[in-house]
């Protein structure tokens, strides 16, 4: 690595170690920025010596820091997974607010389409969009928007349910 590359990653470390310290406290999860850090600065310069044409660096690494943050946070978040009959009752709420909560779920989930239910019980049980469209023979692009249009159906059926009660 010759000088020019070490003054620019130099650089660049301190708002790469920036994002990455805002994502962990934002989202609360456990590890060590500086590990955001080192293995985003190492893409960079394996980019660079693989022939990469890289306008703006700084820009390409904040970008690779985030991503590397939702990739960290995907592996680490828990899932909650759904069952296999949704509207069924949930005897294993722990809670009176609980048991609402699933009620509320599933009275909104009944409102949408069986397809776009279990599109989103595929997602919740973290799959990734490119494997719901190897697994349901649909353009990866139709399933992220049936998702997008579910969960805002589903939101919607929240807010109307909840107003009406």
């Amino acid at each position: 690595m010759d000088k020019t590359q070490e003054t620019e990653l130099a650089q660049i470390r301190p708002k790469v170690l920036a994002t990455a310290q805002r994502f962990f406290r934002a989202s609360h999860i456990e590890g060590d920025p500086e590990d955001v850090v080192q293995e985003v600065l190492l893409r960079l310069w394996e980019a660079r010596r693989s022939g990469t044409q890289i306008r703006n660096a700084e820009a390409w690494a904040v970008a690779a820091a985030k991503n590397c943050c939702i990739s960290l946070w995907r592996q680490k978040r828990p899932v909650r997974s759904y069952p296999e009959d949704l509207p069924d009752s949930h005897g294993a709420a722990t809670s009176i607010e609980e048991a609402e909560m699933w009620q509320l779920a599933d009275k909104a989930l009944a409102q949408i389409p069986a397809a776009s239910r279990r599109l989103l019980q595929l997602r919740a049980s973290g799959l990734s969009l490119d494997e719901m469209a190897a697994l349901t023979g649909r353009p990866k692009g139709s399933v992220k928007s049936s998702i997008s249009a579910a969960r805002h159906e589903m939101t919607k059926a929240l807010f109307a349910w909840t107003e009406k009660n």
